[in-house]
């Protein structure tokens, strides 16, 4: 089944998107025919990111962790297209450490990024939708750690935990003005440096052979879930998180054949053995 969308006359604005799931969002909204506001940090990824896309998509380097930051990308929407219809903050940052190594810095760096930027930039963009009366879309992104231990993931972790639990509070408030909040959670996505770091290579070699479909996926395959939460389609998805992760967060590979051994519940299965 080939799944197409039109974003004609929407203007879609993402954040992280100077690379990996970012970067794919804006071109698969712009190939969709939406107007995109690319937001991020590092300008010269943002320009590699809007490479070829012509007037469609605009770039704003800004910090959504700081007020002016936020309200700068919002902003940016209207002097440039005239209208908001979604805000996808995808920016997070996720340095890992050991818990006796974490410095308090990088904690309140994480936490200022993940959670603060993700605050400023659902109020900016909220209260922009509000105003111009036609509701809208805001889908907050999480992560697949937050609802499990990872050995170094402290802050992130518990960064996008709090995102999850703010979007939820966020969907039941501006829903009211026909505001559509969710969030997504994705799992292990082919968005690593190239080439790995030694460490990093020898960890995805074992992690990748016990998810359920054994292979990292695609930014595009993020893209696609959050697509059509932002489109007419999920009209009435509002307030979950929502999981992109190879089916990562329930369970491992069945990778053998299934053998019940237990003689307990012959009585149940009516098996008899020789």
């Amino acid at each position: 089944m080939n799944v197409q969308y039109d974003f004609s006359d929407r203007v879609v604005i993402i954040t992280g998107a100077a690379r990996g799931v970012g970067r794919a969002m804006v071109r698969q909204f712009a190939d969709a025919g939406a107007k995109v506001i690319a937001a991020d940090r590092d300008e010269d990824g943002l320009n590699e990111t809007v490479d070829g896309l012509g007037d469609v998509a605009r770039t704003v380097v800004a910090d959504i962790s700081t007020v002016d930051g936020a309200q700068a990308i919002v902003q940016a929407a209207f002097d440039r297209f005239g209208r908001l219809d979604v805000c996808v903050n995808n920016a997070a940052v996720a340095p890992h450490a050991s818990l006796f190594d974490e410095t308090v810095e990088v904690w309140d760096t994480v936490y200022a990024v993940n959670c603060r930027g993700t605050f400023l930039m659902t109020q900016a963009a909220g209260k922009a939708l509000r105003d111009q009366g036609e509701g809208g879309r805001i889908i907050n992104f999480s992560s697949g750690v937050s609802n499990r231990g990872s050995a170094g993931a402290a802050a992130y972790a518990s960064s996008r935990a709090a995102t999850e639990s703010f979007s939820r509070v966020a969907a039941i408030e501006l829903a009211v003005h026909d505001i559509l909040v969710t969030c997504v959670s994705p799992g292990l996505i082919d968005t690593q440096p190239k080439p790995l770091p030694p460490s990093m290579k020898d960890g995805l070699s074992k992690r990748i052979p016990t998810l359920p479909l054994a292979r990292a996926g695609e930014p595009e395959e993020v893209g696609n879930l959050v697509m059509w939460l932002a489109s007419d389609a999920s009209s009435y998805a509002v307030g979950h998180v929502y999981a992109v992760d190879g089916a990562a967060g329930i369970g491992t590979r069945a990778g053998h054949e299934i053998v019940d051994e237990d003689v307990r519940y012959d009585w149940v299965t009516g098996r008899t053995r020789s």
